[in-house]
């Protein structure tokens, strides 16, 4: 490969890898995993450049590889944009981590009901919970501590948790304390309890309909596999695929490409659960 093919590549690399962004964004497909809960902040900034380093490296190096392999640099790209989507699209990470706020909500209410039976009051119980928060929303309800401690009226801080949140639980579990807090009434313990029966309900639901909707992320996989063996055979029998080496080729390549892709995200879509419709008004939306 020479000096110019191989700058080709690179830049084939990098241009895959903002396409590769910008299809994200326009799906709202988180591309870096969720970090481990409890990390310190300056600890998450470095986690998340050096993924988004090694991604780029790798994008980068998947596409140096294809243009050495075939020559095309429609593969380069293709190659790199999927060595980036791939693992996030056909993981069902995302799914399993909704479920697992849920469970955390659930757990994180019946603390909050319990910690209330002992005639504690509100805005006290729910800073006594945040000493010890449920994983998966450890950053939400340690941001409403600092709230009440900096003493943010306690309805704008129920307000700001579910935008934290951003989930028509959280909104649930919002409005009944901030009108628990307006009232000062007795029964928030029971209402808090039948609550988390409620999500506990919801959980299980959700698991049973990410079982299914798993079949269309293994009907995705098989996809990319079928994909993956033109690619292999296309580097095996040059002479059968030699057409998509013209300029016409290309052309036609990026169709089949941007075809594969849709069917990819379109199976991605049909695996992924909706996040729901909030009924409480976003801060922004406030003003």
């Amino acid at each position: 490969m020479t000096g110019n093919a191989l700058f080709a590549a690179l830049a084939g690399g990098l241009v895959a890898t903002g396409l590769a962004l910008i299809v994200a964004a326009w799906t709202r497909t988180d591309l870096l995993p969720e970090p481990p809960a409890g990390r310190p902040q300056r600890r998450l900034v470095r986690w998340r450049s050096r993924r988004t380093l090694l991604d780029a490296a790798t994008a980068a190096a998947g596409a140096v590889a294809a243009w050495a392999a075939t020559g095309w640099p429609v593969a380069a790209f293709a190659v790199a944009a999927a060595v980036i989507a791939l693992p996030r699209l056909l993981g069902g990470r995302a799914a399993q981590r909704r479920i697992a706020r849920l469970e955390a909500m659930e757990a994180w209410t019946r603390q909050l009901a319990d910690v209330l039976t002992t005639g504690t009051g509100i805005e006290d119980a729910l800073l006594t919970t945040a000493t010890d928060p449920p994983g998966p929303i450890a950053a939400e309800v340690m941001a409403l501590r600092r709230r009440l401690e900096y003493r943010v009226a306690t309805e704008d801080a129920l307000r700001a948790f579910a935008d934290d949140l951003a989930h028509p639980v959280g909104d649930t579990i919002a409005a009944s304390l901030i009108i628990a807090s307006q009232v000062r009434g007795r029964g928030l313990h029971q209402v808090l309890t039948a609550l988390a029966g409620t999500v506990a309900k919801d959980v299980a639901m959700q698991r049973e309909i990410d079982a299914e909707r798993a079949t269309h992320r293994t009907t995705a996989v098989w996809v990319v596999v079928a994909l993956a063996a033109f690619v292999g055979f296309a580097v095996l029998n040059r002479t059968y695929v030699a057409p998509f080496g013209t300029a016409t080729g290309q052309l036609m390549l990026i169709v089949v490409v941007a075809l594969y892709a849709g069917t990819v995200l379109w199976l991605h879509r049909l695996a992924s659960p909706s996040p729901g419709h909030r009924f409480l008004p976003e801060r922004r939306k406030r003003r």
